[in-house]
């Protein structure tokens, strides 16, 4: 039994490599586009169904044309959508297949069209690098490594402890690879579709302000904010690259 789930593990990685475009990385996803393009429409009818989308102001058309302006340069064939969503949190997201909403509490930090595309840059950053299915595929390998562990030991405090290990361990630092490589290829996004991307160590200084917990980094999801800075700014002289070329 355990021979069999080691071979399946194998054979499953090694069919699954994949590698994000714009910066090289290897990355395991056992979920094809079409699957995955497909979950994300139908989350983004569910959310659509239980929000109020705000349409025909200045803020959702500013929406619509620094998404457009966005997508003119990623690279990819989506059915994209943007929407402003009525809704006091201060959050935007991108589901596969090109499914962009920004939510009005996040307006006031954007400030302008570059805010708007450093965050929409972000978002949609982490679509084209498949971060959702390869967290998924992820979380179902670990899953598979369980039932290895759970037929080579009874030990339940060695489960648990692998139980641990699986989300402290494991998932929580590629969610901060995540956010950190989205942060990258959204600010080379935004400076190729022509929106200045100084303007991204503004804006994530205004999200620190606006909402800094003090959650300790390790156990956060997102880097901290002073090293989310230091990065952008270390990638800075690379964007502005892409930007002078986008004036002319």
């Amino acid at each position: 039994m355990k021979k069999t789930l080691y071979i399946l593990i194998t054979l499953t990685f090694l069919a699954a490599c994949a590698t994000v475009a714009g910066t090289g990385r290897k990355q395991f996803i056992t979920m094809s586009y079409e699957e995955e393009q497909a979950l994300g429409l139908q989350s983004f009818n569910e959310v659509l169904s239980s929000s109020q989308v705000i349409t025909g102001t200045a803020e959702a058309n500013l929406v619509n044309k620094v998404g457009r302006d966005l997508a003119t340069h990623a690279g990819v064939d989506y059915n994209w959508k943007f929407v402003l969503i009525k809704d006091n949190q201060i959050n935007a997201f991108c589901l596969p297949g090109g499914k962009v909403a920004v939510y009005s509490g996040i307006l006031p930090i954007a400030k302008d069209a570059d805010g708007l595309a450093v965050v929409m840059g972000h978002e949609i950053a982490h679509a084209l690098a498949r971060h959702g299915a390869e967290r998924m595929s992820q979380s179902s390998l670990l899953n598979m490594g369980g039932q290895i562990l759970g037929a080579t030991t009874t030990n339940a405090n060695v489960l648990s402890a692998y139980g641990l290990a699986s989300n402290l361990g494991v998932m929580l630092p590629y969610s901060r690879k995540h956010e950190s490589e989205a942060d990258y290829l959204g600010l080379m996004l935004m400076a190729k579709a022509g929106y200045d991307p100084r303007k991204a160590v503004d804006f994530w200084q205004r999200m620190s302000a606006a909402g800094s917990s003090g959650t300790p980094q390790f156990l956060s999801t997102h880097p901290s904010d002073a090293k989310r800075i230091a990065d952008i700014q270390k990638h800075l002289s690379e964007a502005m690259q892409y930007y002078t070329l986008s004036k002319h």
